[in-house]
């Protein structure tokens, strides 16, 4: 599908929540206006809930950001769909932004790629993967990928520019504890059901390192292997910031800002 380079962000998240989302914004801004070519960010990240738009208008919303400060996340507010999701220190958080001519004709097909992608650097690992919704899972999708036999490591979204597409999301690597202990009681003010016991690691498998994990996605992403090792420039960083406002949940910027 893809034949350009693919230019790789590695490991430069900020460690601020909001300014993260709101940088892989600036960069879906700049792929989709030609001034940035195909990018892929990945690293990773710390202990941050991520919300859709959707839990934004949910009742219990609120609450739900509440709980995920009390117990030591950050929170944003995403640009994708879906619902909340956890990364943390042990999650390998990625956004594949790629230029399209018309990016609503085959957001299936790019879903099916980086799905398949993840499924092939799992089995670089000797890890047996699948692509497919898991009845109950947290954050459902069509393309999640579980463990053969076992439980969900990979969610993903995607939004769409006019001229370019970004589909971000995490692979769990280790600790999976971690996610159920924040999400359980988040998804219990949104209203949404999940089983825990559907949220896996490839840690139950096989004990890996997050940056080894992200480093064969990029490879499995490039075409042809072709990377071009890459970083946040200075207008990709002034957009994001001036962006950082829109993805904090909004009683967190009424609680900050002057009246």
């Amino acid at each position: 599908m893809f034949t350009d380079p693919l230019h790789v962000i590695s490991g430069e998240l900020t460690g601020d929540a909001a300014l993260d989302t709101a940088i892989s914004r600036a960069i879906l801004r700049r792929v989709d206006s030609g001034e940035l070519p195909a990018t892929l960010q990945v690293g990773m990240p710390h202990r941050v809930v991520a919300f859709g738009k959707h839990d934004v208008v949910t009742p219990g919303f609120t609450k739900a950001v509440d709980v995920a400060s009390e117990q030591g996340f950050d929170t944003t507010v995403r640009i994708a769909g879906g619902r909340a999701v956890v990364f943390h220190p042990g999650t390998v958080r990625f956004a594949w932004t790629v230029p399209v001519e018309t990016p609503a004709d085959t957001m299936h097909a790019r879903f099916a790629s980086l799905a398949q992608a993840v499924v092939t650097t799992l089995a670089a690992f000797d890890i047996a993967a699948r692509v497919g919704e898991l009845p109950n899972e947290y954050c459902a999708g069509s393309y999640s990928v579980h463990l053969k036999n076992g439980a969900k490591v990979m969610g993903v979204g995607q939004r769409l520019a006019r001229h370019a597409a970004q589909v971000g999301g995490m692979i769990v690597v280790n600790d999976p504890s971690t996610i159920n202990a924040v999400l359980e009681p988040i998804y219990g003010y949104l209203g949404i059901g999940f089983d825990p016991a559907m949220t896996g690691a490839l840690s139950d498998v096989r004990r890996l390192g997050p940056d080894s994990v992200g480093s064969v996605l990029a490879e499995s992403l490039a075409p042809d292997g072709a990377l071009v090792p890459s970083s946040l420039d200075a207008i990709t960083l002034d957009l994001g910031s001036s962006m950082r406002r829109d993805h904090v949940p909004q009683h967190l910027r009424e609680r900050t800002e002057p009246s």
